[in-house]
């Protein structure tokens, strides 16, 4: 039986970048002879992006969304419009190798699994593994690591979240939730909390080796945003997220101690300004942060277990 997937690459101009994932991508679904579709959503908001796209390549639907909404949002109306109930999300500066796609839906077909991730190469190169990673708690702060190759080739592993440009899922799953949580808008953690809450609800994320891509890192937030800007948004998320899911209270506390800390030290020295413009953030969306957490179901796992069992 066949297993056709819907495939959707969010994207804000650059058909440059585009093409560069087009071309191993489409000569892959040709190889797989399946009923696989392609999804481009242009996030640019002028539609730029439609013709270019249909000169070059017939087969692509492309969906304009009428204004510049994120990535976040742009997979969404992707996930939407998809007819398969598995979807493979694509970033424009990620290249599939051949072969990438059956060890995912493999994985795929245990119904606890709830989304895969292949072996993300920065570059290409092997040695540096971006989706093989864990979760740290250091001094009461989360903190994402790359783990490193335990020699174990390409047996399946758990990971925290599934890397975010390139994840297999199911789309009834996806949309169960609205996808990724608004609370982490407008980028970053995103991937993160919606894995963590499988984690939590029973289920697991997992890095499947077999399958291969390159990550070459020309992405849109980093050409269109400020250095300053992306920091404040990885760091102010970072505690909106601690806020959502730390469950014990131990662990909360140690958290909450060394923000008081950070802010009494920059109080009294005037060092790490930026740490406490990152809480300042963070404390504006406080209304958020509780409503999310209070819509909590009770998990099967706790903060800890999602950290110990996700490879942390």
């Amino acid at each position: 039986m066949g297993r056709p997937v819907s495939v959707v690459i969010p994207t804000l101009g650059d058909v440059d970048l585009l093409e560069t994932a087009l071309g191993p991508l489409l000569e892959e679904l040709d190889v797989r002879d399946q009923e696989d579709e392609v999804i481009v959503v242009d996030d640019t908001g002028s539609g730029e992006l439609v013709e270019p796209l249909a000169q070059r390549h017939g087969r692509l639907r492309v969906i304009a969304r009428p204004d510049n909404g994120g990535f976040a949002e742009a997979l969404l109306v992707g996930v939407r419009c998809s007819k398969h109930p598995r979807v493979f999300a694509l970033n424009p500066d990620v290249r599939v190798r051949s072969g990438f796609l059956e060890p995912l839906l493999h994985s795929l077909e245990d119904p606890d699994v709830f989304a895969v991730t292949p072996r993300v190469l920065l570059n290409g190169d092997g040695r540096q593994r971006e989706s093989l990673s864990g979760l740290v708690l250091v001094d009461g702060v989360v903190r994402v690591t790359q783990r490193p190759d335990d020699g174990l080739g390409c047996v399946p592993r758990p990971v925290p979240f599934a890397v975010g440009g390139a994840w297999l899922f199911r789309r009834d799953e996806f949309l169960a939730v609205e996808g990724y949580d608004s609370l982490f808008k407008p980028f970053y953690w995103e991937d993160l909390s919606l894995c963590f809450a499988a984690w939590r609800a029973g289920m697991q994320v997992l890095e499947q080796p077999e399958s291969v891509v390159e990550h070459h890192h020309r992405g849109t937030i980093g050409k269109c945003v400020p250095e300053n800007v992306r920091l404040a948004a990885i760091e102010k998320n970072r505690l909106l997220f601690q806020w959502k899911y730390m469950d014990d209270p131990e662990v909360l506390a140690a958290s909450l101690a060394t923000l008081r800390r950070r802010a009494l030290e920059t109080g009294l020295s005037g060092s790490g300004r930026r740490e406490l413009e990152w809480l300042v953030l963070a404390l504006d969306q406080a209304d958020e942060v509780l409503a999310a957490r209070a819509s909590l179901a009770p998990g099967e796992r706790s903060f800890a277990e999602v950290v110990a069992e996700s490879g942390g």
